[in-house]
């Protein structure tokens, strides 16, 4: 199937003529793929690489931020100096999650709310920064505990109506205080408590003393706020956090193995957008903003987050199999079948995997369902993102899924030998070996230039055959693959990617 959307003039007629590609009669869960796969090539069709264009939207932007970056960047280093803060901030694995944050917060407190550059200094937003972090943080510590316990126990304990495990906000004589009213060292069995989180290295008592130091500094930022404003913000901490408690308990108790798109996609909405859309109230009422005049904004900036969403799927795929709703599960359970039967076999090894040692194993074995997770991202990058927000989440998805600048992902240099296990490191086998996993894949979703431009999303990660091949482009085509990752035609890329390993007969190898 090589039907494309190459201009306006040609996308009615195509709109009529790639259906016909695809099998009939397909499920009305194929028909929502389908659209999704179309409507990306609607917009690849409009996509236009001119540098000029790019230039002007980067001037526009950048006219803004001359004040405020440097603002920003004094504030982030004086927030970790904190010596409060580094009790809960020494761990090196938090390292990434506290910098998304921190970025994040200056992109909505800048982008979104228009905070002027002096503004920045007074730090209204850590407060909304810190339930970030509890939040985020509290995930990892319950994931934790259930595989530790087991889901069973845990279900035990949650279907427990004597004990409330809602946070709960109460005005004292002291100020405002946001608690819970059980202790779950008082819930959970000794053995439990006294056992490790293999992540971070601390038993489970440890975390939960963690997390309840976040608290109390949550408690203390939240009476710096003023009476009438910390009200209404502590009734939003407590909605997002547990918003994300209900997540949970969903996960525990409702879990259906047999979950329909649709099913995932409302997952999705609750997970991501309801709770964004309540941490950025939250955030408009501490710089005191009127949150109605953003409101028809969040919607974008948590579909943002969504796309973020994807790349955690991605990388969490062996841990949330059979256990939560994940795109990279529902695609290969429903659609690639040898994909889902390589994960349950491998599941447990792809837990004890870290960075691109896991990132690449996930993408050269499930290469069909990470394609699909894939144009998901760029579906929402295409309908639903501003160019400035396209550029961050570009910018999220090279650092966090390929590795770029990342010493947590790739603090030695990434090799794919890791994964191939062969003794033989040379450019030219491990494009053959990238080529041979990802041909393979035979569905009438994907097409020869969808596999072809994933070629290069694998390659990316190995620190050699990225300066190898990056070398192989002009200036302007490296700018376009790199920045203008997620919405890139597939059909240019696929064209990138055989000019660069133009070199070599690897057609011959397959």
């Amino acid at each position: 199937m090589k039907l494309y959307f190459t201009s306006l003039k040609q996308n009615s007629l195509a709109a009529t003529v790639t259906t016909a590609a695809f099998p009939q009669p397909y499920n009305a869960e194929e028909e929502a793929v389908i659209k999704l796969l179309e409507e990306n090539r609607q917009h690849d069709g409009m996509f236009t690489a001119k540098l000029s264009a790019e230039l002007l939207n980067f001037l526009q932007f950048t006219a803004s931020m001359l004040c405020a970056f440097p603002v920003g960047l004094y504030m982030r280093k004086r927030i970790r100096k904190n010596k409060r803060l580094n009790y809960i901030l020494q761990f090196k694995e938090l390292l990434q999650v506290r910098n998304n944050i921190e970025k994040g917060s200056f992109a909505y407190d800048t982008l979104l709310f228009k905070q002027p550059a002096l503004q920045l200094f007074k730090n209204k937003s850590h407060l909304a920064n810190l339930v970030c972090l509890a939040i985020l943080f509290g995930d990892e510590f319950i994931d934790g505990i259930a595989a530790a316990y087991g889901k069973q126990n845990i279900q035990e304990i949650l279907n427990n109506k004597n004990v409330d495990y809602y946070l709960r906000h109460k005005k004292t004589t002291a100020g405002h205080e946001l608690y819970y009213e059980f202790d779950i060292r008082t819930v959970l069995p000794q053995n439990v408590l006294d056992s490790t989180n293999a992540k971070y290295g601390i038993t489970y008592k440890a975390f939960y003393d963690h997390l309840q130091f976040l608290l109390k500094e949550m408690n203390r930022y939240l009476n710096k706020t003023g009476d009438g404003k910390a009200t209404e913000a502590a009734q939003l901490i407590c909605r997002a956090c547990n918003k994300c408690f209900d997540t949970y308990k969903a996960d525990i108790n409702e879990f259906d193995a047999n979950y329909t798109l649709a099913d995932l996609l409302q997952y999705q909405k609750t997970k991501d957008d309801d709770i964004i859309q309540v941490l950025l109230t939250l955030r408009a009422v501490l710089l005191d903003k009127k949150q109605l005049q953003y409101q028809k904004q969040f919607s974008s900036w948590s579909s943002m987050v969504r796309s973020m969403q994807l790349y955690d799927d991605m990388q969490d795929v062996a841990g949330d199999c059979n256990f939560q709703m994940n795109v990279l599960c529902y695609f290969a359970k429903n659609y690639f079948i040898a994909e889902w039967h390589w994960l349950q076999q491998n599941k447990y090894k792809m837990q004890k995997y870290k960075g691109l040692k896991l990132h690449s194993n996930i993408s050269l074995h499930m290469p069909a369902s990470c394609m699909m997770a894939m144009q998901y991202a760029r579906n929402i990058a295409h309908t639903k993102l501003s160019w400035v927000q396209r550029k961050i989440q570009n910018y999220l998805w090279r650092k966090n899924w390929l590795g770029f600048n990342n010493p947590l992902l790739n603090e030695k240099g990434f090799c794919l030998s890791a994964v191939m296990n062969k003794k033989d490191n040379s450019i030219p086998l491990k494009l053959h070996y990238i080529q041979k996993q990802v041909m393979q894949v035979d569905h009438h979703f994907i097409n020869e230039d969808m596999k072809w431009a994933y070629m290069i999303d694998v390659a990316l990660m190995d620190d050699e055959l990225k300066t190898f091949l990056l070398q192989k482009l002009t200036r302007k085509e490296r700018y376009f693959l790199t920045s203008c990752y997620l919405e890139f035609p597939i059909e240019q890329k696929a064209v990138l990617v055989k000019k660069m390993v133009s070199s070599y007969t690897i057609n011959a190898l397959s």
